[in-house]
């Protein structure tokens, strides 16, 4: 059966605060000691107010989508953030197809408590196992290795990296606000999407693997989704961080809103401070993209909602592909 939904969203960790003392203390935390831009002098109180009530709407739109679907799986597409993975070892492309769920957690409200909580030191609140699909998982290992993808492969998790933060906050953090039973299980598709080193996968390598997943998806019967998560334009704790790129955010979503992801081909073709850092985690969205333009000839994604925030740092987007 063809992939059924698509979504892409954000992750940023200003986004899942509901207070504006939360997004300050991440505003502070990331991008202390580095020149803003004079925008982020009119992200008040009554602006992140509406950028808190816009994400509620968003994921609120992306929940129902995921029950109207009825998903029996969902391929969540993510970056690892020296978590499963050290700097010793981090592969460009990774599927994890054990039989044991993912244990990580989210960070809903962390900051909006005083003083800031840290989620790993308090998995009561902030821990969540999520099941997988293992024979989803060894389709997908199978099909990528027939199509020409070096597929690491991984039975058992044994984090290397930040161990007592768990999985990627990547494949986690929205999880609770698109599913929040955590009962449709996943497969974790892990990919380089930050690295400054020419060993990243390029905008046209990430088209491909979408549309590679889209025929492999193509020989199950499951109801099976798609999740990109991350970007869009920011830089965290970098020289960049509070400087959002609105043009590049906009233009990513011009192209998918008109169903052409072929024309981000070149997005990661080059070497550029500007996208080597956060805003790698694009990638993210151009194998979601493609994967859903090949699964439905012709689809084109909605946009939920865009907003350039320099006080969270990040360029947030929210969007939606349906083929039904």
């Amino acid at each position: 059966m063809p992939l059924v939904l698509g979504m892409a969203t954000s992750h940023f960790p200003s986004l899942f605060q509901d207070t504006y003392e939360g997004w300050q203390y991440y505003w502070r935390l990331i991008s202390s000691g580095v020149p803003q831009p004079p925008e982020v002098e009119a992200e008040d109180r009554a602006c992140v107010s509406d950028w808190v009530s816009r994400r509620k709407v968003a994921f609120a739109r992306m929940q129902d989508e995921a029950a109207k679907h009825r998903l029996d799986a969902l391929i969540v597409v993510g970056g690892d953030q020296d978590e499963w993975f050290a700097p010793s070892h981090s592969p460009a492309l990774l599927i994890y197809s054990g039989k044991d769920p993912v244990t990580g957690f989210h960070n809903i409200g962390e900051a909006d408590c005083d003083p800031p909580l840290k989620f790993w030191e308090h998995p009561d609140r902030f821990g969540m196992t999520v099941p997988v699909d293992p024979d989803l998982a060894a389709l997908l290992q199978d099909g990528l290795v027939d199509e020409g993808f070096d597929v690491s492969i991984a039975r058992a998790i044994r984090p290397r990296g930040r161990v007592e933060r768990r999985a990627p906050h990547a494949i986690t953090r929205p999880l609770p606000l698109i599913t929040p039973g955590l009962d449709v299980p996943i497969v974790p598709l892990v990919i380089r999407t930050i690295e400054h080193t020419p060993g990243v996968l390029s905008g046209t390598r990430c088209l491909a693997i979408g549309k590679s997943l889209a025929r492999i998806c193509e020989r199950t019967d499951k109801r099976v989704g798609i999740l990109g998560s991350g970007g869009m334009s920011h830089d965290p704790s970098g020289p960049r961080s509070g400087w959002v790129d609105e043009p590049l955010d906009r233009w990513v979503l011009d192209c998918i809103e008109r169903g052409r992801a072929d024309e981000l081909a070149g997005l990661f073709g080059f070497r550029s401070a500007a996208n080597a850092s956060g805003t790698g985690e694009l990638r993210t969205w151009l194998v979601t993209a493609a994967a859903m333009e090949g699964a439905d000839p012709g689809i084109k994604a909605q946009v939920l909602d865009y907003f350039p925030s320099r006080k969270a740092t990040a360029g947030c987007g929210f969007a939606l592909w349906s083929s039904e």
